[in-house]
């Protein structure tokens, strides 16, 4: 499961995390957010560099890139899940299962069209998408 960190600033909540869409982060949020993934994951290491904030932005920063890589192994197929996974082979996989909306769109355009039965267009939108039917 994705984590998320919630921090305060200047009255105004930020959440943030792999999954979390939200807009752009000013330099102060995300240096509060930098400081609370610190603090909840490395508590000792806070307390070591909580004065040096190129320290806490180095460590938060590897946080976030380890935490966002898990997220994609999360979304992966079982098969190719597993933490030695090379990065390029996670990219490929992402790739593999993400439908392009513009492609996806002229493609099921193109079958509306060539369609000359309802029957038709369901089997080619099932062979399409990898579907069994029933």
């Amino acid at each position: 499961m994705a984590k998320e960190y919630k921090v305060n600033v200047g009255g105004k909540e930020i959440v943030y995390g792999s999954l979390v869409r939200g807009g752009r982060i000013s330099v102060e949020e995300w240096d509060a957010i930098a400081h609370e993934m610190v603090i909840q994951n490395l508590p000792e290491e806070y307390e070591k560099y909580k004065n040096n904030v190129d320290v806490i932005d180095y460590i938060s920063s590897f946080i976030d890139m380890r935490e966002r890589y898990e997220v994609l192994l999360e979304l992966l197929p079982q098969s190719a899940r597993y933490v030695e996974t090379p990065a390029y082979m996670v990219a490929d996989q992402v790739y593999e299962n993400t439908l392009d909306k513009d492609i996806t769109k002229d493609d099921i355009k193109m079958f509306i069209d060539e369609s000359k039965s309802l029957d038709e267009l369901k089997l080619q939108l099932t062979d399409y998408f990898g579907l069994d039917s029933k």
